[in-house]
């Protein structure tokens, strides 16, 4: 069975449930405002969903980081081990036991929901399903009833902006109401839960994977403490446009955790450099091979800080300047250097100062 056409006349809903309903196997792909979904499916169950581009805090790796589960360090040296050895990242992250396989599931179930709900609310695109095996580690697959998809998409599909303009915006951030409240306003279990969450600096997507809720769930938990007076939703800009600086998805975290790294690697390049240098010249001559290593490596931080965030090396090395790892003076090879990104990595080659 082969389905193929628009989302404005066969909707998401319709397609899930034709599929669910006569049990099939394959994969669905939906192409819609600017993304690229697919949609894994094993006789009528969901059992892998993934997104390109993934927006803010949508990775897997955006949610091990906010469930406080996995360390910065921890993950990039699983990105690295999965890469040089050509493994899933979730069976790396599970190997060396820095997340037990059971948390890795409930994070994984997360995601796949929040992105599926996302599904429910596009209005326009393309879809194609195609029946044919699927290929997915089924110790790390969390299967998904399809039913149950369908009944809370649609709840989804209804509430989701009345109650997101309830809270300001996607982005707002959450903090208590003063004063005191009696017995009588006691909350429900969700509503504590995520009610202890909230701390002034925690957005949707921290309290919602710290939760273990769904965004959505989120969302609708946070809009009924607001009515109930107990919280008050904000702008994450501050009074003078500033973003308010908060632990945020992964590609903000490994930005910053990158830049770290340059500093530190360029702290130790520049403090070998200066012992070279206390040695031979005077501070207003150093050598120009010193210069080469200092912007070589550089360059190579800001290489594997890109492939961090995005999953893939760069076309071009001035992409490194257009998404703020490296600045312009970073970058002072002028032509004098050739890259080029090839399968599994990248060539780079100065060529002098």
């Amino acid at each position: 069975m082969g389905l193929k056409g628009s989302l404005r006349d066969f909707g998401i809903a319709e397609i899930l449930q034709l599929i669910s309903g006569q049990r099939r196997t394959g994969r669905l792909s939906v192409e819609a405002e600017g993304s690229q979904y697919e949609v894994l499916i094993n006789s009528g169950r969901i059992v892998r969903v993934e997104k390109k581009p993934e927006g803010k805090n949508e990775r897997l790796f955006d949610y091990l980081l906010l469930s406080n589960l996995v360390s910065e360090n921890q993950l990039r040296l699983a990105i690295q081990k999965a890469r040089s050895e050509l493994k899933p990242l979730e069976s790396v992250l599970v190997g060396l036991e820095i997340i037990s396989a059971l948390d890795l599931k409930r994070y994984i179930f997360l995601r796949n929901l929040d992105l599926l709900y996302q599904l429910f609310l596009l209005k326009d695109g393309e879809y194609e399903f195609e029946a044919e095996p699927v290929n997915y580690h089924p110790f790390y697959a969390v299967e998904i009833d399809s039913e149950q998809v369908l009944m809370d998409g649609y709840r989804v599909k209804d509430e989701w902006g009345p109650t997101i303009r309830e809270l300001v915006s996607i982005d707002s951030l959450f903090s208590k109401s003063p004063g005191e409240f009696g017995l009588s306003e006691k909350l429900s279990g969700e509503q504590a839960k995520v009610y202890d969450l909230v701390n002034g600096r925690r957005g949707i997507a921290e309290i919602a994977v710290l939760a273990e809720m769904t965004r959505f769930d989120t969302i609708k938990t946070l809009a009924e403490l607001k009515r109930l007076g107990r919280i008050e939703a904000k702008s994450a800009k501050s009074p003078g446009g500033a973003t308010e600086s908060r632990k945020g998805g992964m590609a903000k975290v490994v930005s910053q955790a990158g830049f770290w790294i340059v500093i530190v690697a360029g702290l130790l390049l520049f403090g070998n450099g200066i012992r070279i240098y206390a040695e031979r010249f005077s501070r207003s001559s150093v050598e120009p091979a010193y210069e080469q290593s200092w912007r070589e490596e550089r360059v190579r931080q800001g290489l594997e800080i890109y492939w961090l965030e995005n999953g893939s090396y760069p076309e071009e090395v001035s992409e490194l300047m257009r998404k703020g790892i490296l600045g312009t003076s970073d970058l002072k090879f002028g032509k004098k250097y050739k890259y080029y990104k090839e399968e599994g990595g990248y060539q780079f080659q100065s060529l002098g100062l």
